[in-house]
């Protein structure tokens, strides 16, 4: 098989451009996550991966793994931290899901690492889930590891009836939400009101 230069040239141009874009999207993401956790009154707690694997530090790594475990932001939980009262805390967790082809497959068994058989970038969306809780069981990562409760979250903000019931609260949004200071000062505006309604917030602004 013939390899051209210029197309090779070319695809490697689009790669240059595609992480410089990736950067700023993240970025926006990041920067996003921190001012809605301020204006809520939430500090940062870390974060988790939930579509990769992150078992990584200096001098470590396996060259074996998914591609997708160097894109830990394909969906990733930013989670934050409040004192309601002594002893009791609130829980709040910014869900970013950079794509969701991967949930959108038809497919009984869809193979994660071929993206070539998730629905188009066309079809598929960028969201933003927003999840309030004061605890959080271990049956409860259903919600990440099963696809199908994936994706009826990131699609119709319908949560599973276990987390429902044990007092978790959450909804979704396109990230297109998040175009400028007015559409996100509504966001936070809305996200207030949500928590508030649901008992989790009383800091009207």
């Amino acid at each position: 098989m013939n390899t051209n230069p210029s197309e090779v040239a070319d695809a490697l141009l689009d790669v240059r451009k595609a992480y410089r874009l990736l950067h700023n999207f993240q970025r926006s993401a990041l920067d996003a996550a921190s001012y809605i956790g301020d204006r809520l009154g939430f500090p940062y707690e870390g974060g988790y991966p939930h579509f990769t694997s992150c078992r990584r530090g200096d001098g470590k790594g396996w060259l074996g793994l998914s591609a997708w475990d160097w894109l830990n932001l394909y969906f990733y939980e930013f989670h934050f931290m409040k004192q309601e009262e002594e002893d009791k805390l609130i829980h709040f967790s910014i869900l970013l899901s950079s794509d969701t082809g991967y949930y959108l497959n038809e497919s009984f068994a869809p193979d994660r690492d071929d993206p070539g058989t998730y629905p188009s970038a066309e079809q598929s969306k960028t969201k933003m889930g927003f999840i309030f809780y004061r605890q959080w069981l271990a049956d409860y990562d259903s919600l990440f590891d099963n696809r199908q409760q994936a994706r009826d979250f990131l699609v119709d903000g319908k949560l599973p009836a276990m987390l429902h019931d044990g007092g978790v609260r959450g909804m979704v949004r396109d990230f297109s939400c998040l175009a400028g200071q007015e559409a996100t000062n509504h966001l936070v505006m809305e996200l207030i009101r949500f928590g508030e309604l649901e008992g989790f917030l009383s800091i009207t602004k």
